[in-house]
């Protein structure tokens, strides 16, 4: 049994860590409420931005947008939205299974890593990377992520890219987040159709044409939906981080109750084996 100097010493430690998981827990949940009300309130405008865009490719010929023409050559490219700090759970172990399983399927692609996990296992994996992004504002703006979206666009203007493909963890809940694979260019109309959820169909009247709109709204609708991964990827983020935090804060105080008990118990035997040592003590004495 350890002396009651060694179990002090790891209960004071126990506690230590507990005040630090329950402050980073709060800092969390603080960031993950706030990231999830962006999230949850972008998602309407993103879909109204796909109805739009939905509805002018049936009005124009939208085989004549580069953005919708699939090359022959380039490279696949992957955007993988990761994390710049870890004690987020099983957020990036989850996406990175996921880029594995992509690589596999195309050992040539190239990747545009996202925080610094991502740039970290890229080179671990031995995946080349295209390019690299850390430090990401929080909160988000739009101008935060269209350094990326610009280098995505030129890329595939260019013929560098023939396919681009967004990788980043999608919110469903506070305790549940998946990994998400979603086609970004080229676009299709099967691919924006499918993308519609609502079954509300909104009839426009477009001015000057449906065209000119067309070809303005297809490059905005590309850096909205990188956007919107983005604003998906960090309420996922800090409710892996929150659900995380708060799981090291009960595993602590439940270590800190089993180092009480065996303190109890460490002081109890010390005690007996005084006890005892002054009853032998007081018998020799008396015979």
């Amino acid at each position: 049994m350890p002396s009651t100097r060694q179990v002090t010493s790891r209960i004071k430690t126990a506690k230590n860590i507990s005040k630090i998981t329950k402050a980073m827990e709060m800092v969390s949940a603080s960031k993950m409420k706030r990231a999830q009300v962006q999230a949850l309130q972008s998602r309407p405008y993103a879909l109204a931005i796909i109805d739009t865009l939905q509805t002018l490719t049936r009005e124009s010929n939208i085989t004549l947008h580069p953005l919708f023409t699939q090359h022959k050559e380039g490279e696949e490219l992957l955007v993988c939205l990761s994390t710049d700090r870890g004690l987020s759970g099983s957020f990036n172990p989850n996406l990175f299974r996921e880029l594995v399983t992509w690589r596999k399927k195309h050992p040539q692609g190239k990747v545009v890593a996202v925080g610094k996990k991502a740039i970290a296992f890229a080179k671990f994996a031995g995946v080349v990377v295209h390019a690299q992004f850390t430090s990401m504002p929080d909160p988000l703006s739009l101008k935060d992520t269209l350094p990326i979206t610009t280098l995505i666009l030129e890329g595939y203007r260019q013929k560098e890219f023939r396919i681009v493909t967004l990788l980043f963890m999608d919110f469903v809940n506070t305790l549940s987040q998946k990994p998400m694979l979603q086609q970004l260019l080229p676009l299709n109309s099967e691919l924006v159709e499918t993308t519609i959820t609502s079954t509300v169909k909104t009839e426009y009247l477009f001015e000057p044409s449906a065209r000119e709109i067309l070809d303005k709204l297809v490059p905005y609708y590309v850096e909205n939906s990188v956007f919107q991964a983005f604003l998906e990827s960090k309420a996922s983020e800090h409710s892996a981080r929150m659900v995380a935090m708060k799981n090291a804060s009960e595993n602590a105080q439940e270590l800190q109750e089993e180092l009480q008990l065996i303190y109890n118990k460490s002081r109890q035997a010390s005690i007996t084996s005084e006890l005892l040592d002054i009853t032998t003590a007081t018998l020799t004495l008396n015979t």
